[in-house]
């Protein structure tokens, strides 16, 4: 009776940190945004996309849009990130993580940090934070990278293979 109860007090209190984790990771990218110096968005190619291509996965990645971020972009990926629900993520896709879009974060002028995101995967990898994203945050993404005239989604063998 005693360890059932240990159970689901381990099952509750472990349920409860995983519903504040996402509102975490929420608030440390907010922050991101709000503390760099400057942000700068990357829409590139892959290796993946270099080996389905049929080409040597060691050429160096092949960027095709950048951005540099202004104040109203800033605002605006402010805004699509706080229109996320707080709900954690505890689905991953079990596929190759094959990011095409990465966020770099800059401090006086230094990288501090690099965001990468995967939206076939609907994964991310951000060394900064420990908590893990809201399960909306792609989308989330996907409306901020579509507001800067970039793409969530390309054909992007075809392009590694034509873009110079």
């Amino acid at each position: 009776m005693v360890l059932a109860l240990c159970g689901l007090l381990f099952a509750c209190s472990s349920e409860k940190n995983d519903a504040g984790e996402g509102a975490a990771y929420k608030a440390d990218l907010i922050n991101a945004i709000r503390q760099s110096s400057k942000i700068v968005v990357t829409e590139h190619s892959s290796e993946m996309d270099f080996i389905q291509a049929g080409q040597s996965p060691a050429q160096k990645e092949k960027v095709y849009r950048s951005v540099a971020l202004t104040t109203r972009d800033r605002e605006n990926f402010i805004a699509a990130i706080e229109q996320v629900s707080d709900e954690t993520q505890q689905a991953f896709a079990a596929c190759v993580f094959d990011p095409h879009h990465t966020v770099y974060f800059y401090a006086q002028g230094k990288l501090s940090s690099k965001l990468d995101i995967c939206f076939e995967c609907s994964q991310q990898e951000w060394k900064v934070t420990k908590h893990k994203p809201p399960a909306g945050i792609y989308g989330g993404f996907a409306q901020f990278i579509k507001s800067v005239k970039l793409s969530p989604e390309r054909e992007w063998v075809d392009l590694v293979s034509t873009k110079r």
